[in-house]
C-alpha cells in the first residue's frame, strides 16, 4: 500500500498556507532564519539517523542471512568434517548466491587448513592466527571480525564465522567473508554527498567496515561514540571529527539488535550546512524585509518538502530491503496498528493487506497464543521497549509453525516512537528439535532404570559427588546415604585404586574425554564384585563436572573368565602338539582357521578364506588326495589324508596331515566340516634322512677305507718305518680335520674357507694369509683339499717358506663365469721369502696327492711349480652353479 500520495497532498496545502502567511508577516523573518537553521539541523540529524537505520537494517539482514548460510554450510558437511562432500563447493556457491556484494565462504579444519571454499582464486593459507578462527576455536559459537586486510587479494574484508562441532567437540570453522563493496552499495543507496560515510563498528570499538575505505583497521574505543553517546542511548546522532580522515561530520548511529555491531551513517558538516549558510547570507543582504521574509519562507518550505521527500525515499528503500529479506517484515504505527507487510507475510499467510492490517494479524496467531501475544504487544507499546515473543502462526496450508516475533521502535531525535519495525523468524525446526531432545532425555532416564545402571555426577573442583540410589546399592551403602568420593574408592580391592588412577592419567594424557575401566570391588562382608565405570571427563558447558554410570558386571566377568580359561587350555594343548583347527561351511566354501592354521599354510592371519584359495596351494600331484567339492557335499571325503603344499610366502614344499569330521543337518546332509591339521614335513624328512643315512654310511665307510688304504700304500713305499709312521699320522690327522668340518654340516657340504682355516691351525698362522669367497665344496673334494694343504704345509715347514721366520704363504681363491655356463674355480698356494727352491728330481706322495688326487677329485687340473722364490700350487676346476648360488644367498 502506497502511503506517499496523501502525504504529498498535505504538504502541498501546507506550502500554500505558509507562503501566504509569510507574505503578511514580514516581521517574522528573523524567526524564520532561526527556524530554518534548526530544521536543517533536525533534517541532517534525521538523515544521518535514518541512514544509520538503513545501515542497521541492511547489515542486520546481511548478518542474519550469513548466520543462516553458515548453518546450512555446517549441516552440509556431514559427520566427518575432515572429508567434506564432493559437491560441497557447488553447494556453498548456491548458498551465497542471494547475498549482496562479493561474498566468499571458507570451511577450515581444526588445524586452520581450508577444506572447502567458494573463492576461485584461493591459495592455501594457515588462518589459526586470525581472530575469526581463534574465537570459535576457544568456544564462541559465532564471531564477527573487525576489519581485515585479505592475505589473498589485499582487499578490506570482514568475516562472520561459526564454530563447527561434532559430538560436542570442536571440528573446525565455517567462515563467510564480506568485501568492502557491501558497504559501498549501502552508501550509494542513501544518496548522500561524496564526503559522507557509512560504517559498521563492533561494540569493542573495532572498525568492521567503512565506505569510503579507510587506510586499514582502526580502534575507535576512545571516540565520543563509545565514551559518551552509546552508553547513554542505543541510537542517536552527534557531531564529531572523524578519527579516520579528520573530517568533521554529523554522525547517526544505531545498535543492531541481537548483535555486537553499531551501524553508523555520517554527513560532512560543512557540505550539509554550506547551502543553508549561503542562503542566509543572501537573505541578510536583501534590503526589503518582506522580500527577505518571503525568500526565507519559501526556502524553509522547500527544505521541508525536500526533507519529507528524502524521508519517503528512505521509507521506499527500507521497503525494498525488507522485500529482499527471507524473513517476515512488517511495520506498525506508534499506537500499534499494523500498516505494512512484505511479500513474505502475504505468501506465508495467503491473506491480503486488508485482512492483516490493523489488528487483523491476530487471526493467524494460534488460539492458545493470542491472549499472551496481545498482552505483551500492549505492554511494549506502553513502555516503548522492544517486543520479543515466540508464537505459532498459521500458514496458507492451515498448519501452524513456531515463529520468533521481534519488533523494535524507531524514534525521532527527541526519543518519541515514530514507527515499529518487526520481523517473524521461522523457528519451527528448532522447537521440534528441542522437543525431540526432551523426549530423548526421558527415554534415556527410562533406559538407565531398565538397565540397572547407577548414575553419578562429580564436581571435580570440590570433590563432591552426587549419587543415584542405585549407586549406593552397588557399593553397599544405604540408598539415602551421602558417601564421599573417598568412601566409594575405599571399597575397591587392593591395588585397584592405583590402577584406576593410572588409567585416568593415561586417558587425560591422550586428550580423551571418555573413560571406561573395570574395577574389582569388595563389600565389607568380603563379597567381591566387578563394576564397569564409564565417565565423561568434563562437560562441554562445564569443564569442572564429570558424569558417569556404573554397571555390575560380576556375572559377565565370571562367565568370561571361565571361557578364557577353557580357551587357554585348548589353545595351549593345540600349540604344544603343533595342531591347527579349521571349520568349513560346505555351502559357501568359507574356511575359518586358528592362528596356527594360517601359519601352516603360509598365509597372513585373516578372518576367513575361500576353500578354492587353499586348493590352489596344494601341489598338482596331490590335488586328488584331499577332499573335493563332491566328496564334501556327499560327506565321503577321507577322514585322514597326507598331502604336500607349496607355501605362497616362501615357496617351500611342506607335508600336511589332515583329520576331519562332518556336521549334518536334520536331513543328514553335511553342512559343516571340522578338522585339525599338522605340519609333518619334519617327520617326513626324518624318515627320508633315516633311509639316506643308512646308504650314506655304507658309502662313506667305503670311501674312508679306500683313502686310508691309498695313504698307507703311498706313505710306506720306499721309506723307513719311523718316517713313514710320522707322515702317515700327519696325513690321517688332516683327514680327521676335514671330517670334523664335514661333521658340523652333517656331511652335506663345507666351505673352502672353513677347510683352509682348519687345516693350517698347526702351522705358524702369522706367516700365512688366506682370502677368497665362501665357495661350498662336496665332502669328497673337501677331504682332498685338506690333505693337499697338509702336504704343502708340511713341506713348507720342513724345507720351504715356513722353515724361516721371514717366509710367507699366500692362499687365495676366486671364481669366474665359464663360457659354457656355470663357473670356474681358481685356487692357489704360493710361497715367498724362504730358502731358494730347487726342483725335486723325483716325485713323492705329496706330488701325487696334489697333482693327481686333488685335481682328479675336483674334476680339474692341479699343478706344482718350483720357481726359486717359492713353491706354487695352482688348481683350476669347474664349479656347479649351486655352489656359487649357495654362497651368494
Amino acid at each position: 500500500m502506497d502511503r506517499r500520495g496523501p502525504r504529498l497532498g498535505l504538504h502541498r496545502a501546507a506550502t500554500t498556507l505558509v507562503v501566504a502567511l509569510v507574505a503578511f508577516i514580514a516581521v517574522g523573518s528573523a524567526y524564520l532564519v532561526w527556524k530554518t537553521y534548526s530544521d536543517a539541523e533536525a533534517r541532517i540529524s534525521g538523515q544521518t539517523e535514518s541512514g544509520a537505520q538503513v545501515v542497521a537494517a541492511s547489515m542486520g539482514w546481511a548478518i542474519e542471512t550469513a548466520h543462516q548460510v553458515l548453518r546450512r554450510v555446517d549441516n552440509s558437511l556431514g559427520e566427518e568434517v575432515i572429508a567434506p562432500p564432493t559437491d560441497g563447493a557447488s553447494a556453498l556457491i548456491d548458498a551465497t548466491a542471494n547475498l549482496p556484494g562479493d561474498v566468499r565462504v571458507y570451511v577450515v579444519n581444526t588445524d586452520g587448513a581450508t577444506l572447502l571454499t567458494t573463492d576461485p582464486e584461493f591459495t592455501p593459507i594457515d588462518v589459526r592466527d586470525r581472530e575469526y578462527f581463534t574465537a570459535v576455536a576457544e568456544g564462541a559459537p559465532w564471531h564477527i571480525s573487525s576489519m581485515l586486510i585479505s592475505r589473498l587479494n589485499g582487499q578490506q574484508i570482514f568475516t562472520v564465522s561459526k564454530r563447527v562441532e561434532r559430538n560436542g567437540v570442536f571440528a573446525g570453522a565455517a567462515i563467510l567473508s564480506f568485501n568492502s563493496d557491501l558497504m559501498q552499495a549501502i552508501w550509494e543507496s542513501l544518496d548522500m554527498d561524496e564526503r559522507s560515510t557509512v560504517a559498521l563498528i563492533r561494540d569493542d570499538g573495532q572498525l568492521v567496515s567503512r565506505y569510503p575505505l579507510s587506510g586499514g583497521p582502526v580502534d575507535l574505543s576512545d571516540q565520543p561514540l563509545f565514551t559518551q553517546y552509546l552508553p547513554a542511548q542505543t541510537s542517536g546522532t552527534y557531531q564529531a571529527v572523524s578519527a579516520v580522515d579528520g573530517v568533521e561530520r554529523v554522525v547517526g548511529y544505531r545498535r543492531i539488535e541481537g548483535s555486537n555491531l553499531i551501524a553508523v551513517a555520517s554527513i560532512n558538516r560543512d557540505a550539509a550546512y554550506s547551502a543553508l549558510n549561503q542562503s542566509i547570507l543572501t537573505l541578510l543582504a536583501l534590503a526589503i524585509p518582506a522580500g527577505i521574509g518571503l525568500l526565507l519562507a519559501g526556502y524553509w518550505v522547500f527544505r521541508l518538502l525536500q526533507r519529507d521527500r528524502q524521508q519517503l525515499e528512505i521509507e521506499a528503500e527500507f521497503e525494498s530491503v525488507a522485500e529482499a529479506m527471507p524473513n517476515h517484515v512488517w511495520t506498525a504505527t506508534p499506537d500499534g496498528v499494523f500498516d505494512w507487510f512484505n511479500s513474505e507475510v502475504y505468501g506465508f499467510t495467503g491473506l491480503d493487506h486488508a485482512a492483516l492490517a490493523g489488528t487483523g494479524w491476530m487471526q493467524v496467531v494460534h488460539p492458545d497464543d493470542r491472549a499472551g501475544a496481545a498482552s505483551s504487544w500492549q505492554a511494549a507499546l506502553q513502555t516503548g521497549e522492544s517486543y520479543d515473543a515466540e508464537l505459532r502462526l498459521r500458514g496458507a496450508d492451515g498448519r501452524y509453525r513456531w515463529h520468533l516475533v521481534r519488533a523494535v521502535p524507531t524514534r525521532n531525535g527527541k526519543g518519541v516512537v515514530q514507527r515499529w519495525i518487526g520481523t517473524n523468524t521461522d523457528i519451527d525446526a528448532q522447537k521440534t528439535s528441542a522437543q525431540a531432545l526432551a523426549d530423548s532425555e526421558a527415554r534415556l532416564r527410562l533406559a538407565i532404570v531398565a538397565g540397572q545402571m547407577a548414575v553419578w555426577d562429580l564436581d571435580t573442583t570440590t570433590g563432591v559427588i552426587s549419587p543415584s540410589p542405585s549407586l549406593n546399592r552397588l557399593y553397599g551403602f544405604a540408598e539415602d546415604a551421602m558417601p564421599t568420593t573417598e568412601d566409594y574408592v575405599s571399597r575397591y580391592a587392593p591395588g585397584e585404586r592405583e590402577r584406576v588412577e593410572q588409567v585416568l592419567a593415561e586417558t587425560i594424557a591422550r586428550g580423551d574425554r571418555e573413560l571406561e575401566v573395570e574395577v574389582r570391588h569388595v563389600w565389607p562382608d568380603g563379597t567381591e564384585k566387578w563394576l564397569l565405570i564409564r565417565a565423561q571427563l568434563g562437560l562441554p558447558d562445564d569443564a569442572g563436572r564429570t558424569v558417569g554410570v556404573v554397571i555390575d558386571i560380576t556375572e559377565r566377568r565370571s562367565v568370561e573368565e571361565a571361557l578364557k580359561r577353557s580357551e587357554r587350555r585348548f589353545r595351549l594343548s593345540q600349540q604344544a602338539a603343533g595342531i591347527a583347527s579349521l571349520e568349513l561351511d560346505i555351502a559357501s566354501g568359507t574356511v575359518l582357521g586358528s592362528d596356527r592354521f594360517w601359519e601352516i599354510w603360509g598365509l597372513e592371519p585373516r578372518e576367513s578364506i575361500h576353500i578354492s584359495a587353499l586348493e590352489a596351494i596344494v601341489v598338482p600331484e596331490h590335488q586328488d588326495v584331499r577332499s573335493t567339492a563332491e566328496t564334501r557335499q556327499s560327506g565321503t571325503a577321507a577322514p585322514h589324508v597326507e598331502y604336500r603344499i607349496k607355501r605362497p610366502d616362501n615357496g617351500e614344499i611342506r607335508w600336511l596331515a589332515r583329520h576331519i569330521e562332518f556336521l549334518h543337518d536334520a536331513t543328514g546332509r553335511p553342512i559343516k566340516m571340522y578338522g585339525i591339521m599338522q605340519d609333518i614335513t619334519d617327520e617326513k624328512a626324518a624318515q627320508a634322512r633315516q633311509q639316506m643315512l643308512t646308504h650314506e654310511l655304507e658309502h662313506r665307510i667305503k670311501n674312508i677305507l679306500a683313502m686310508v688304504s691309498a695313504i698307507a700304500s703311498r706313505t710306506l713305499r720306499d721309506t723307513d718305518l719311523v718316517t713313514a709312521r710320522a707322515a702317515f699320522t700327519e696325513r690321517l690327522q688332516a683327514l680327521a680335520t676335514a671330517h670334523d668340518i664335514l661333521t658340523t654340516t652333517q656331511w652335506t657340504e663345507a666351505s673352502i674357507a672353513d677347510v683352509v682355516n682348519a687345516t693350517i691351525v698347526p702351522l705358524p698362522s702369522e706367516q700365512i694369509r688366506a682370502s677368497g669367497p665362501n665357495v661350498m665344496l662336496q665332502p669328497k673334494t673337501a677331504l682332498s683339499l685338506a690333505l693337499a694343504i697338509n702336504e704343502l704345509g708340511t713341506n713348507a715347514l720342513k724345507y720351504g717358506a715356513l722353515s724361516v721366520p721371514t717366509g710367507q704363504v699366500e692362499i687365495d681363491w676366486r671364481f669366474e663365469p665359464a663360457a659354457a655356463g656355470g663357473y670356474t674355480l681358481y685356487w692357489r698356494w704360493a710361497e715367498s721369502g724362504g730358502p731358494e727352491v730347487i726342483a725335486p728330481t723325483r716325485s713323492g706322495f705329496g706330488s701325487f696327492l696334489v697333482t693327481r688326487v686333488l685335481g682328479g677329485d675336483f674334476g680339474g687340473v692341479a699343478t706344482l711349480d718350483y720357481p726359486p722364490t717359492g713353491v706354487v700350487c695352482a688348481l683350476t676346476a669347474p664349479l656347479d652353479k649351486s655352489q656359487v648360488t649357495g654362497m651368494q644367498s
